[in-house]
């Protein structure tokens, strides 16, 4: 496998991985929320010290920001759905 294709695809896990961590920590109230903040914080080490370029760094912030943001409206939209059925159609 080409070298830059695989380093995307751990580019992509990791920050998919972050940002997961990210959203459950936002939507937990619980004291244990804060195992998940931790494990996004290993999860950012463990790039760090696997990739130390500079662009890389830059774009597992970014992109760990995105994959939270996606997350988290796509689990409220669900919650939404969840608790508001639409209408029946006549």
């Amino acid at each position: 496998m080409n070298e830059r294709v695989k380093t995307t695809l751990w580019l992509i896990g990791y920050t998919f991985l972050a940002g997961l961590m990210l959203a459950i920590f936002s939507m937990l109230t619980e004291i244990y929320k804060y195992l998940f903040s931790l494990l996004a914080l290993y999860i950012g080490i463990r790039f760090f010290r696997r990739f130390e370029s500079l662009g890389l760094r830059i774009a597992f912030f970014v992109l760990a920001v995105f994959f939270y943001l996606v997350i988290t409206v796509v689990v409220q939209a669900v919650i939404y759905l969840r608790d508001n059925p639409p209408p029946a159609a006549l």
